[in-house]
């Protein structure tokens, strides 16, 4: 398939690269171009799921008035091998084979291609393809270009930062998008960890795209909040560069050794405000009695901190967790403080040797 095209740079820049500019049938778009999404089979893939009530609103669009167009390219990507240009009469010429259409991504565009196919199927479609882009390209400009118009959810750019930052073989994706002002926290990185490595007790359970729906039990934020609050103390025996990670493994580890219950699929312990809860209260109590003078806690030795914590656990209930509460599970500070509160509640009412759940206004008592 031939077009006639435009190739240029737009800036004069040696890193830049060209860009190639043309019209096409849709169809044939549709032919010779991939629309990769990331799913757990798919983690290679960028973008979002299909919503067919976009692509029939755009059909709609073009049903209703026979004046109505949409003029803005669709933006793509071309790997080296799967186009050619060349030159005729002064008129450059793109040839594009649909057998390599793996190497062809749409980034941007799905649903106006989608729709208009839907509307007729030999519209034609105005293309913008950036030519020899690499797959952390790719990444950065779905992101950039999509969430200048609908927000790219935050797990969803989590996702692909992670799986295109660190590769020796290509630019640092995290990079880019803080020079682009569109980067996460800090301690993204430690959201890969947690998911991605088998000896961590969130293994395969953090929501991100490429997990499967039903595993998709701890939302990232709560990583990074709980790291960040860990960071926040500055515990010196915690200076080092992946120390308050390592921390928070310990603490989650030992957690789910001792209250397995608690990692089921509902559990209000690994929501957000739960997980950061649990965090700050076990942290904050680790600080205070590792301070204290012939203290045996060592904080930076995991098997003295693992017997700490496993101590500060038995002034703890499991079953408050697993309770039905008479409070909306959210992330706001009133829910927070009720949950700080009941934590030290049931510290009391242990050390005491009373009901755990007593003096704790959203707990109703067994009868």
């Amino acid at each position: 398939m031939n077009y006639n095209c435009f190739k240029f740079k737009q800036r004069n820049s040696p890193d830049a690269p060209y860009l190639c500019m043309f019209e096409a049938p849709v169809s044939d778009v549709i032919a010779w171009s991939t629309i990769p999404r990331l799913t757990p089979d798919n983690q290679d893939g960028i973008q979002r799921a299909r919503k067919d009530s976009k692509v029939k609103a755009i059909k709609n669009f073009f049903t209703n008035d026979s004046r109505n167009t949409i003029p803005t390219a669709v933006v793509i990507t071309m790997s080296e091998g799967s186009y050619s240009i060349s030159e005729n009469a002064g008129q450059k010429i793109l040839t594009i084979n649909p057998q390599n259409k793996e190497g062809i991504f749409v980034v941007d565009g799905q649903h106006r291609i989608y729709g208009l196919h839907a509307y007729d199927e030999n519209s034609r479609i105005p293309v913008v393809a950036i030519l020899n882009a690499n797959s952390e390209e790719r990444a950065f400009q779905f992101i950039v270009i999509n969430n200048k118009v609908s927000k790219v959810p935050a797990d969803h750019i989590r996702a692909l930062t992670l799986k295109y930052t660190g590769n020796p073989d290509e630019a640092d994706l995290a990079q880019r998008l803080k020079m682009a002002k569109l980067s996460l926290s800090q301690t993204l990185n430690y959201v890969g960890f947690a998911n991605d490595l088998p000896d961590s007790p969130f293994y395969g359970l953090v929501s991100m795209p490429h997990v499967a729906e039903d595993n998709r039990r701890v939302v990232p934020a709560a990583i990074e909040a709980s790291i960040a609050y860990i960071q926040s103390k500055n515990i010196r025996e915690l200076s080092g560069d992946d120390s308050a990670y390592d921390f928070f493994i310990t603490i989650w580890s030992t957690i789910k050794d001792t209250w397995p219950n608690t990692f089921a699929q509902s559990a209000k312990l690994l929501s957000k405000v739960g997980l950061v809860s649990m965090t700050q209260f076990i942290t904050d109590t680790i600080n205070t009695i590792s301070s204290y003078p012939g203290s045996s806690v060592d904080i930076a030795d995991s098997e003295s901190l693992c017997i700490a914590i496993k101590k500060i656990l038995t002034t703890q209930s499991e079953d408050f967790w697993m309770w039905d509460w008479d409070l909306a599970i959210s992330d706001t500070r009133s829910v927070r403080e009720a949950i700080q509160n009941a934590l030290e509640n049931i510290h009391q009412n242990n050390r005491y040797k009373e009901n755990w759940f007593n003096q704790i206004d959203f707990i109703t008592p067994p009868n």
